[in-house]
């Protein structure tokens, strides 16, 4: 069903109202640590968090879940419809959605195409020397989704941009951690060969390790406690946004922090226990973080 909401190929012109839902169908099936559906935002906020989103996850699904040999076709068909989203007409829906977000803030194109880079570079690059070579793959993988929404709402201050750069970073590197195990089947390691080094960790049996193989759990929890730290930095210093903005707009940055935060947490908690069970967020729990986050902008202010 994924692949068919991103490429509808039914040849047919969309309306804008018909793309917006099919956006929304994009969030439906998904699972995000982060509430997507914020009932506070007006309509028209929410739809062009919508279309960015399924922009993003779009272009993700290709990288990540398609075949090998249609990815590059993917990709390029993403790369022609954000040109056509930007200058002329696009046919798929979800560019119809994003071409109205995009005249309506006067969104600039790089930050789209730093994303599509993020999953060129997934297809040639399968691991990472250091924590400068990791950050520099979140600079397109994830910092320009940050950008774009802070455009949206409205600040394009630098420090603003590289206080949300950090929180961005910091939400990727949670989901790295969560998913270290889904990502090395796929051939994958975000996690720093300089780290893995120190902790004298072999990534290659990760998938036959079990309760019982305390060598490598404990030293797995070794690891954990290093990548928690340098994730922590950054959710830290990226707070430090929600202090140069409104209360309303203070609000929804909380709730993405809080968000990774939570999941932050569970692995600290878990440890090693991560392989076996990955943390998630349930409906219950996402809904604490918005009145959580809520509450913080409220009081602290």
């Amino acid at each position: 069903p994924m692949k068919k909401l991103i490429f509808n190929d039914t040849k047919k012109s969309f309306s804008y109202q018909e793309s917006i839902k099919i956006c929304y169908e994009v969030i439906n099936h998904n699972y995000e640590n982060f509430p997507i559906y914020m009932f506070f935002l007006n309509k028209d906020i929410m739809n062009d968090f919508a279309s960015i989103y399924a922009f993003s996850r779009g272009v993700d699904f290709i990288g990540d879940e398609l075949k090998s040999n249609e990815v590059s076709e993917g990709l390029r068909v993403w790369k022609s419809e954000l040109d056509l989203a930007f200058n002329g007409n696009p046919s798929n829906p979800i560019f119809i959605a994003l071409s109205k977000t995009i005249r309506k803030y006067k969104l600039e194109i790089t930050p789209f195409k730093r994303l599509i880079k993020a999953n060129e570079m997934d297809q040639s690059i399968t691991k990472y020397n250091s924590w400068k070579d990791i950050f520099l793959y979140c600079d397109h993988s994830a910092n320009p989704v940050g950008e774009i929404v802070l455009k949206i709402l409205g600040y394009t201050e630098k420090s603003n941009v590289e206080f949300s750069n950090k929180i961005c970073t910091a939400l990727q590197i949670t989901n790295f951690i969560q998913d270290i195990k889904i990502d090395h089947d796929k051939n994958r390691t975000y996690i720093p060969q300089s780290l893995l080094e120190k902790h004298d960790l072999d990534f290659s049996i990760i998938n036959t390790v079990n309760k019982n193989n305390n060598n490598f759990l404990i030293k797995f929890d070794n690891l954990i406690f290093d990548l928690a730290r340098e994730n922590q930095k950054l959710y830290d210093e990226g707070r430090n946004l929600i202090k140069n903005i409104s209360k309303k707009h203070a609000i929804i940055i909380n709730i993405f922090i809080l968000s990774g935060q939570t999941i932050l947490d569970k692995i600290k908690n878990q440890k090693s226990n991560i392989l076996f069970n990955k943390p998630r967020t349930n409906k219950f729990e996402k809904l604490y973080i918005i009145m959580k986050a809520t509450a913080l902008v409220l009081i602290k202010r």
